[in-house]
């Protein structure tokens, strides 16, 4: 029996992995055998799991999780936040090491010990490690060269229902009055998101105001003030923060878009731009971390330090009607490597590894 960790599945990043991986376990003739540990929201995604209300990073799931999974031989922890008491076989995914890389911006002494312990821990703990990109698992080895032997590279897919779909009537739902240049995604300060901004603005020049910049995320996420920056900037009206995406709006969106823009300095898989790609919407991207492995050749990459760069991207790809058309065709291509069945087979073979470990009597803390 494999206890699957799905308390975070109403999040955006790690709860898209955890519905997408649910979605595709019980589309199977012969789905795993599963203990699923989630909110009280689980029941959306599975049929009949264990709800679990302890919080995520607090000690007491570090407590409870190994007795609601006692039956169980394997523990996939979708996150960091690994249960070090459990057990039997630890497989953890993790999809980034931001916590990190961006140490210093953790808003709390309490959050800065939390992420560097137990992510320690949890490498040194796990039995298996899946990371979301070779950049994450080099990083990853990089830090915990011993981890070597157990960690392998498992991309994430694509939701196949995502494809482009035109909406006019959406864009406009969200205030876009304009053709406009989409971001979606977190608001963190990592993402970089003020620079883009500064980049737009710096466009201008050769845009002069026939566009819009739409910023799309949960406002939650925002630990910059960008709505203030905005107002500060004076372009509150080609700068439009539109906040959270329902998920029916989410292609028409993508799919709308003039370009889709991804200026994040660090990323350990970058969903996002791969969506807007099966949307048929040509994107520009940061050159940093995973994206270059990840999106390969599809996308106009760009300095994400250097406004003046960014900037020259944008105009491009909003003129260059010869470019937009290649861009879309190598999106296209680029996407269809990325499916959730592998993601979930992948996953499966992990986990029969190790439960062929704990049979054979190896298993076991």
């Amino acid at each position: 029996m494999i206890a699957f960790d799905a308390r975070m599945s109403e999040r955006s990043g790690i709860g898209s992995y955890v519905r997408n991986l649910l979605a595709q376990f019980a589309a199977m003739d012969r789905p795993p055998k599963l203990t699923v540990i989630g909110d009280q929201d689980i029941h959306r995604y599975w049929r009949r799991p264990i709800v679990c209300r302890s919080p995520i990073y607090s000690i007491q799931e570090q407590l409870s999780i190994p007795v609601v999974a006692h039956n169980c031989n394997v523990f996939h922890a979708p996150h960091y936040n690994a249960p070090l008491l459990f057990r039997g076989r630890l497989v953890v995914t993790i999809h980034d090491l931001n916590h990190l890389t961006f140490y210093d911006e953790l808003p709390t002494i309490a959050h800065k010990l939390y992420a560097r312990l137990m992510m320690t821990l949890a490498v040194r703990r796990a039995d298996h490690i899946m990371t979301d990109s070779e950049w994450t698992r080099r990083d990853l080895l990089r830090r915990w060269p011993d981890a070597a032997t157990k960690t392998e590279v498992v991309h994430n897919g694509i939701d196949p229902q995502l494809r482009r779909t035109i909406e006019p009537a959406v864009p406009a739902k969200y205030g876009i009055t304009k053709p406009y240049v989409l971001y979606l995604g977190l608001l963190k300060r990592h993402k970089n998101i003020t620079r883009l901004i500064e980049a737009f603005l710096a466009a201008q020049d050769e845009l002069k105001g026939e566009f819009q910049l739409a910023i799309a995320g949960d406002p939650t996420s925002d630990d910059i003030g960008l709505r203030d920056f905005i107002v500060r900037r004076r372009s509150s009206e080609i700068v439009r923060l539109i906040g959270f995406i329902a998920p029916g709006d989410i292609a028409p969106l993508y799919s709308g878009a003039k370009v889709f823009a991804f200026p994040s300095l660090a990323e350990g898989f970058g969903l996002p731009p791969l969506e807007a790609m099966a949307c048929g919407t040509p994107v520009i991207a940061s050159n940093a971390s995973c994206l270059p492995e990840v999106l390969g050749g599809a996308p106009r990459f760009f300095d994400p330090r250097d406004v003046a760069d960014m900037a020259a991207s944008i105009v491009s790809a909003v003129r260059d009607e010869a470019w937009r058309f290649a861009a879309i065709e190598r999106g296209y291509r680029t996407t269809a490597k990325y499916r959730w069945e592998d993601t979930a087979l992948a996953c499966i073979r992990a986990y029969s590894a190790a439960d062929t470990t704990v049979a054979n009597g190896s298993g076991g803390r």
